[in-house]
């Protein structure tokens, strides 16, 4: 009946590019999902919520249980979850302007402050662009916007994503073509060097029969 009722009202402003700005009481219905985008093909996914007189979030444990499994990474056929990436950060804080584009930030009364938990993962991407997806059944609404470090004058790039969607592929920082050759170059080294001393054990063993 809520998700009903705010897809009427969207509807009645004007279309779903005024989504994020659909919020119940004080808190923020949707999830804020930040990713930074890092040099050397690095990213940051910083994911927030709100469970300040949240009718959507009831408490903190509604928080972390909506931050378990909120989206998951698209690589061809397979949905990776994020805890795939490792242990997620886990911290609370009040401070919704470092986690949600400007232009969406939610409003509250005077004096009050937002209840925030935010998980964030930081990894290197082995593909050159992002793909994110919400599993079909997910409650909770995913603003996911894109900041530059590189360019953090530029405007961020966001979309909001409903249970099913699948965001467009985002690009990411790749490492310059000079290190991704000395990477492999330094690979390749340690494995002629492996091969060595395998080889040398062997020959030793040999001549000790």
């Amino acid at each position: 009946m809520m998700r009903l009722a705010r897809f009427i009202f969207i509807l009645a402003a004007g279309g779903a590019f005024l989504a994020p700005l659909c919020a119940f009481g004080h808190g923020a219905e949707f999830l804020s999902a930040k990713l930074t985008l890092l040099p050397d093909a690095e990213v940051l996914l910083e994911i927030t919520a709100d469970y300040g007189e949240n009718p959507m979030m009831a408490d903190e444990a509604a928080a972390m249980e909506a931050l378990a499994d909120p989206v998951r990474i698209r690589q061809h056929d397979a949905l990776i979850p994020l805890s795939s990436l490792g242990p997620a950060t886990l911290f609370q804080h009040h401070n919704w302007e470092d986690y949600a584009p400007a232009a969406y930030l939610p409003t509250g009364g005077e004096g009050e402050a937002h209840a925030l938990i935010t998980s964030s993962w930081r990894w290197r991407s082995e593909e050159p662009e992002i793909v994110f997806e919400m599993q079909k059944g997910k409650l909770h609404d995913v603003l996911l916007w894109t900041q530059d470090a590189s360019h953090p004058e530029a405007p961020p790039k966001w979309m909001l994503l409903l249970a099913g969607d699948r965001s467009r592929p985002i690009p990411i920082q790749l490492a310059p073509w000079w290190r991704r050759w000395m990477a492999a170059a330094g690979a390749g080294g340690l494995a002629l060097l492996g091969i060595y001393f395998v080889s040398r054990n062997f020959t030793l063993r040999q001549r000790t029969l």
